[in-house]
């Protein structure tokens, strides 16, 4: 771990917001690979997403992880080749304004702070209610009169606002601090994770281990085959993390290296984890329990302890990825901040711990406020938790835009390379390209999936919507900050 005293004394140290605010050289390649893991949040992704694709593809699960991770690795790859032309923490909002557009890469820019908060107001509540099952699994059934296996929303909300309280805390003191904290949930999540997948590999009989599981043969169709891959393509969402926190690297090859390293891991994680599941639960099971998966697991294993255990870490995964994704949209709103489409107090850094301290509180009170609001209204609860099941439509748009902002800033230099017309222009627009026809794939078969429009988080119509209007809503936004604003982000010439 790279010693924060290698950074300037933040007692002495008095960055002023914009431009030459520098952020604490503070982060070597295993802090950044566990900024990204708890972005990935692979253990609940586990426990609630290996149900979803279970119930699409049968025992296909290795393979569409397999072929889910192929295009990621195309993007990725395109991370870093521009990240080491321009280390910025606004990442794909910068890249993407540079070579395709300004109007392009704000919106690239505005998809990723709104679906963030959006996030972090669904995962609020969510984080509550795992406290109070976590609380339940260890034996304490009752608090105050209220039952923790079944609070109301209202308990939960407020346990999860206290813990978001306590993250954003966390963030402020300092990303050193944050990625501690963050190593010992990570840890916590793999031993019990690997521990009760290993005992499923070991003693599941549900079925003999097949090697056609990780085969492209397995699906029974071309629209199976996608949807597979499409969901989990999804669950590698969180990755780039580690370039959200490149200033804050103490090298600068720092970000490619956690970024490939937590791809590596997270990918072993999740087809270990698939075949553990698929050699001890049937494909009924999986499905049926859809989003206790990991607890039935474990109570197969270990019986109860076994399922408190992993209810146990389902909390450490959510709570980590909450202050992964606060840490992130701060760092975007931060570098949006310093180019003008933002106000100046977004890019503050804190007098002594030299955090984007303004940027962190205000995305927790966005996040919190929306919370509070959807617990009272459920037309924006569904709104809500429309945008989280559907965001992959964005995801698939703006990994697209990245991976032609890498192609058009590195044209030029290619056409006397080869291989470096294969590393940024090939290999990245053919990987954006898939994720494009994914995505479009993905709005077709949710579109199709219902006969008509309904306000309702499981209409696919209103699915579909839901991320149209998110983007559709960036356009005033950009506009005011062009030319209310100024920003200078808007001159092609800066």
């Amino acid at each position: 771990m790279t010693s924060a005293d290698t950074a300037p004394d933040p007692a002495v140290a008095e960055p002023s917001p914009g431009r030459d605010a520098e952020l604490p050289k503070v982060l070597g390649v295993r802090e950044g690979v566990v900024l990204s893991l708890s972005n990935i949040s692979p253990t609940f992704s586990i426990g609630v997403g290996l149900g979803v694709i279970g119930a699409s593809v049968g025992v296909g699960i290795p393979a569409a992880f397999l072929l889910g991770l192929l295009p990621i690795l195309g993007i990725a790859l395109a991370y870093t080749k521009l990240n080491q032309r321009e280390a910025n923490c606004g990442t794909a909002y910068v890249w993407i304004g540079r070579a395709v557009g300004p109007l392009p890469g704000y919106l690239s820019g505005w998809v990723t702070v709104v679906t963030q908060v959006l996030f972090l107001s669904y995962a609020v509540p969510l984080m509550g209610q795992y406290t109070l099952l976590t609380a339940d699994s260890a034996g304490l059934h009752q608090v105050a009169g209220i039952r923790t296996a079944d609070a109301p929303v209202a308990v939960s909300l407020a346990v999860g606002l206290l813990l978001l309280a306590g993250l954003t805390g966390l963030a402020v003191l300092g990303i050193d601090v944050a990625a501690r904290f963050q190593t010992v949930l990570i840890v916590a999540e793999f031993v019990v994770l690997l521990a009760v997948c290993a005992w499923a590999v070991a003693a599941g009989d549900a079925a003999p281990f097949d090697l056609s599981w990780f085969s492209p043969t397995v699906f029974s169709s071309p629209s199976v085959l996608a949807t597979g891959v499409l969901l989990a393509v999804f669950m590698y969402w969180g990755w780039e993390t580690a370039f959200s926190v490149t200033e804050e690297n103490a090298d600068a090859r720092t970000s490619a290296r956690a970024g490939m390293w937590s791809l590596a891991a997270v990918a072993g994680l999740f087809l270990f984890a698939a075949v553990a599941f698929q050699r001890a639960l049937t494909p009924e099971e999986l499905v049926a329990n859809g989003e206790q998966g990991l607890p039935f697991l474990g109570q197969l294993a270990a019986g109860g302890f076994g399922r408190a255990m992993t209810t146990v870490v389902l909390l450490c995964s959510i709570v980590a990825c909450v202050q992964s994704v606060l840490i992130g949209s701060a760092r975007q709103t931060l570098a949006m901040s310093r180019d003008g489409v933002l106000g100046p107090g977004w890019a503050a850094l804190h007098s002594r711990r030299r955090t984007p301290h303004l940027s962190t509180l205000r995305i927790a009170a966005l996040s919190a406020v929306l919370a509070l609001l959807s617990s009272g209204l459920g037309s924006l609860q569904d709104i809500i938790v429309g945008a989280v099941t559907s965001v992959g439509i964005l995801i698939s748009l703006y990994y697209a835009f990245a991976a032609l902002a890498c192609a058009l800033t590195f044209a030029g230099e290619a056409r006397r390379d080869l291989r470096l017309f294969v590393v940024t222009v090939a290999v990245p627009t053919l990987c954006g390209l898939a994720l494009l026809g994914l995505g479009c794939y993905m709005v077709y078969s949710l579109w199709t999936s219902s006969d008509s429009f309904a306000f309702a988080a499981d209409n696919g119509r209103f699915l579909t919507l839901v991320p149209a209007v998110i983007l559709v809503t960036g356009v005033p936004a950009a506009l005011w900050a062009k030319y209310g604003r100024r920003a200078p982000y808007f001159d092609r010439t800066r």
